[in-house]
């Protein structure tokens, strides 16, 4: 009898070690190609992975995006996002009645680590708020949000500072002028940016920080009456964010 129950344990031992090493093997998968049905996405849609970005303000900057095809095939995509000297180069999208589908959702529906590029309908979807808050998820591979993390290197910061986030109608170029770690909390649910009193204290917190950990462009002039985006991903430690900030520059329709 002894004999028998050693065995059916130690088959419950190797059909659990099974298990685990299964989600283990799915989850590297998933892990090294994360990212991938974005590129495809590029490809699929034609859209050029190297934009010739404007030398002067007073020049046209071109639009890669064909939106019409894209919302088409993906309603909630609404924006793109490029950091020129990064990978990222995604769309942006937000789901109506429900901000955490796309933490792991990837454009086309599927349940994916990797997620999506997002935003949370606490923010409008033209960038007209005070600061509009846009997530991606920190992969291993170097895909999504992982390329923030660069920007805890000074030089680096200076070297890539300029974002450009393409609508069908508009482009928005920012200038990045912070990148530093920072707690969890919510930052919609926490501050009430449009009110001026409470953004501006925020930035004056923002724009003094003085640790080692974080990069703050004091060149860069940031005031209330801006709007910022603050890109966020996850850290190591998973009490903290790693938030790069960018002051919108100039809007072309």
């Amino acid at each position: 009898m002894k004999k028998r129950i050693l065995i059916t344990v130690g088959s419950l031992f190797i059909i659990i070690g099974v298990v685990v090493g299964g989600v283990g093997l799915k989850n590297h998968i998933e892990e090294k190609n994360a990212g991938k049905f974005y590129e495809d996405l590029k490809v699929d849609m034609d859209i050029e992975p190297i934009v010739k970005l404007p030398t002067a303000d007073s020049q046209q900057m071109e639009n890669p995006i064909d939106f019409d095809s894209l919302t088409a095939k993906y309603p909630d995509i609404y924006a793109w996002i490029r950091i020129p000297g990064t990978r990222v180069d995604y769309p942006i999208v937000q789901r109506e009645g429900d901000n955490n589908y796309y933490l792991n959702h990837t454009i086309d529906g599927k349940r994916k680590a990797e997620g999506a590029i997002y935003t949370e309908d606490y923010n409008s979807k033209d960038f007209e708020d005070a600061n509009t808050i846009i997530y991606g998820h920190n992969m291993k591979n170097g895909s999504m949000f992982k390329a923030l993390h660069k920007y805890k290197d000074k030089q680096f910061m200076l070297d890539n500072s300029e974002i450009y986030i393409y609508q069908k109608d508009k482009v928005l170029k920012y200038k990045i002028f912070a990148a530093y770690l920072y707690d969890n909390r919510h930052l919609m649910l926490s501050f009430d940016f449009e009110d001026k009193n409470i953004f501006r204290n925020y930035l004056n917190n923002v724009l003094t920080k003085r640790d080692i950990r974080s990069n703050i462009n004091t060149k860069v002039e940031v005031t209330a009456d801006d709007r910022i985006i603050t890109l966020s991903t996850c850290n190591n430690n998973k009490a903290q964010r790693y938030l790069v900030q960018a002051v919108l520059l100039s809007i072309q329709e």
